[in-house]
């Protein structure tokens, strides 16, 4: 596979931002949806619209899930959402942002809020090249608040 997917367990790998031409190779390795957590209009040059990748990722046979925030600025209900993906669906995800540090965050709080702990998603990440120790506490917290 030429996209730079970074496995952070046997089921989820983050990416940079993906393009609508991705989508088949995707699918053709294996996955079953993507995740998008990237706002339309960040300040990226050529950064697709959330719909063309979303009828990208269709057409390939993909769910596509929209989660996007800003920073580690997630939300409870994006935990949740994300979670019930992997609880609900078989098959391995590809969440992406710009760097892959916001789709890791989610990954995380997702994990924790269904049991993993926290120094397990903390080395996870890190094998990955995702270094969300700052983010730990904001993790916990969003990962409390999905499960309430």
């Amino acid at each position: 596979m030429s996209l730079p997917l970074l496995p952070l367990d046997d089921r989820v790998a983050v990416a940079g931002q993906l393009q609508p031409g991705d989508m088949v190779e995707i699918a053709a390795a294996g996955y079953v949806a993507v995740v998008n957590n990237r706002p339309d209009g960040e300040a990226m040059f050529g950064q697709p619209r959330t719909a063309d990748l979303r009828k990208a990722a269709e057409a390939a046979g993909l769910v596509f899930l929209d989660l996007p925030f800003s920073g580690p600025r997630a939300t409870p209900e994006q935990v949740r959402a994300f979670a019930d993906l992997l609880a609900g669906r078989p098959g391995r995800v590809v969440a992406f942002c710009k760097s892959g540090m916001r789709s890791a965050l989610l990954w995380g709080a997702a994990s924790i809020a269904s049991g993993r702990g926290l120094d397990e998603v903390l080395s996870a990440a890190m094998r990955a090249g995702q270094n969300l120790d700052p983010v730990g506490e904001t993790m916990v917290a969003l990962a409390n608040s999905a499960r309430s």
